[in-house]
């Protein structure tokens, strides 16, 4: 019998506990980009922070999976410490949720049929079989991630009712009894609480176990108080463990959180035990229910946050002392992969380094730009490192975002990793041209190669186009701007006809000997690769065309520029002739006539 009950409580416990991931996986899905801009609100306000803590850990139901996310931001350089500590409180509010809706049950058999429908084990059984029919016959995505939500709440409470049933066993064991009424001693009970709560770290779980044993014997509420003190230390486990390997910063948001429950137990012990407040709480020594138990663990943590909150700062102090030393940057470390736990977050963070990844590409081109107007090679050191950054990140990003197309992604999440691994490529390329540019100036300033006016003047015009068609393929894809991203083809259309154009003069140049051989070599280098950069940026405006106006586009790139460059539209026309005009192609290619 007794090995009967102990695999029940196993089972209930695996049910409970996979009931919780998968219906917080499902509201993480279901939230999409609505997480990431939660998180993305993150300011130096503390009160702010508590608030967003909160209401992301009410989404994902983990205080354990919101500090991970924190260390993961403060490892990834994009929140500070201080900015963290109001997070990290948030997140011990936000978990008392799942209590709230364990303590339902309490409505009493006794109560009317339509108090009854409130309890959320009279639909457990219902919400798993239509969770589950979402998910396995259902294509949708989004009704999927419903399903997730349904199943996860039914087989959450289908677990506690099994860990209920089991319980039953050890309602009249006097041994048993004897064991709960001694964590009554707080010491005791804090390590009771902080042990089983480490082990299987969730201090959701571990206060729903507590909550199950209240509702099957009696236990006073002077024993639970120090459990749920414990319980609470005893989760920042999760983010103690996260923080391995990662930056001092990250590891000094894990002691916060230890920092944050320790102090605040050290200081409900002294209230309760070492002063006689407890006295004259008329219920210290009445059986408890699920609901005290709720309500005790909230009011726990935000007793705590209102007391520590404006103390915060000292919290930082002490985690320095803790944890002593500087951070030792050591390049992009933006793509953290605890936020793979997270994907929507993940992705997210993927975007920010392509986005600087697409400016450090713009800068470098800048930068060759200004050395081949100038006929000056001093920069070259820079289009240098800028060129080891941009291969640093293609690499970093590339094994980043095979990581994140193996999770779960929605729909919208896979076509952005898919348009990022095709982006990345470009921007690479791009940064490689730039550094021909750059090297092919240099190389001509150790030479002595001079070049004519007229080849400076068309090597000038054809580099603002250049910068001009740069400018508008980050931002298109920075601020998934569709006007920017429609004026990219007809500009790379009318590069196109400048290095036809300049192509044929500067050979009618070279024969009538009015340009040298050196010179002219460096002239097509340069052309060709204003050439190849345009047609990069040409990707990359019809990534995000196809992205932000997918029935537009359609699925295949290839045929939507064939199509657009033998039906061109209206609006493509207009543009075309605008840079045309701009750049004074018409004029040129009249002067070339007359030359020739």
């Amino acid at each position: 019998m007794q090995f009967e009950w102990v695999i029940s409580l196993l089972a209930g416990l695996a049910f409970f506990m996979y009931g919780m991931k998968i219906m917080g996986d499902g509201l993480e899905k279901f939230a999409g980009d609505r997480l990431s801009k939660i998180i993305d609100s993150f300011t130096s306000n503390k009160i702010k922070g508590v608030l967003i803590g909160t209401a992301v850990t009410a989404i994902i139901q983990s205080s354990s999976a919101t500090t991970v996310m924190v260390i993961g931001f403060i490892n990834a350089g994009i929140m500070k410490l201080s900015q963290a500590v109001g997070v990290i409180m948030g997140a011990n509010i936000g978990t008392t949720v799942t209590a709230f809706l364990i303590s339902m049950e309490d409505i009493n058999s006794s109560a009317t049929v339509y108090l009854e429908l409130l309890k959320p084990s009279f639909w457990a059984p219902i919400l798993a079989a239509v969770g589950v029919f979402f998910i396995l016959f259902i294509g949708k995505k989004k009704y999927q991630n419903l399903g997730m939500i349904l199943a996860g709440f039914g087989f959450l409470f289908v677990g506690l009712g099994m860990m209920e049933s089991s319980m039953s066993f050890v309602q009249d064991n006097e041994e048993f009894q004897q064991m709960m009424l001694s964590f009554s001693n707080p010491i005791l009970g804090v390590l009771v609480g902080a042990g089983v709560t480490a082990i299987i770290q969730s201090s959701s779980a571990s206060v729903g176990i507590l909550q199950t044993l209240a509702s099957t014997m009696y236990l006073p509420f002077s024993s639970v108080v120090p459990v749920i003190l414990g319980q609470n230390i005893g989760t920042c486990i999760t983010a103690i463990l996260s923080s391995i390997g990662a930056n001092k910063n990250a590891k000094r948001a894990a002691v916060i959180h230890l920092l944050f429950n320790i102090i605040g137990t050290v200081i409900c012990l002294i209230l309760f035990y070492a002063f006689p407040v407890a006295n004259y709480l008329p219920f210290w020594n009445e059986q408890t229910t699920r609901f005290n138990i709720a309500v005790f663990h909230l009011t726990f943590n935000i007793f705590n946050t209102l007391i520590l909150l404006p103390f915060s700062n000292f919290l930082v102090k002490c985690a320095h002392i803790i944890v002593p030393g500087k951070d030792v940057q050591t390049g992009y470390n933006a793509l953290d992969e605890r936020l793979l736990a997270t994907p929507a977050l993940a992705v997210g963070q993927a975007v920010k380094q392509v986005v600087g990844m697409a400016h450090l590409a713009q800068e470098s081109v800048g930068i060759s730009l200004d050395m081949l107007e100038k006929q000056n090679a001093s920069k070259m050191g820079d289009v240098d490192e800028n060129e080891l950054a941009i291969d640093e990140m293609e690499a970093n990003t590339t094994q980043y975002l095979v990581k994140i197309a193996d999770e779960p992604l929605t729909d919208e999440e896979n076509e952005s990793v898919s348009m990022m691994f095709h982006i990345i490529t470009d921007l690479e390329r791009i940064g490689d041209h730039a550094y021909n540019i750059a090297e092919g100036v240099q190389s001509a300033a150790k030479e002595d190669v001079e070049t004519s006016k007229k080849a400076l003047s068309e090597l000038g015009t054809m580099a603002q186009a250049t910068r001009e068609i740069v400018g508008l393929a980050v931002q298109a894809y920075e601020f998934r701007d569709l006007d920017a991203a429609k004026r990219i083809q007809p500009c790379e259309d009318v590069i196109d006809l400048m290095k036809e154009t300049y192509k044929m003069r500067h050979v009618n140049r070279l024969t009538k000997q009015k340009c040298n051989f050196k010179s002219g070599v460096l002239f097509l280098d340069v052309i060709n690769n204003l050439e190849r950069i345009a047609d990069h940026c040409s990707n990359i405006g019809i990534a995000v065309e196809q992205l932000v106006n997918p029935q537009e586009v359609g699925y295949d790139q290839h045929l939507y520029m064939k199509d657009l460059h033998i039906n061109k539209t209206e609006e493509y026309k207009q543009i075309y002739q605008e840079y045309l005009e701009k750049y004074n192609i018409t004029k040129k290619q009249k002067e070339k006539e007359k030359e020739d």
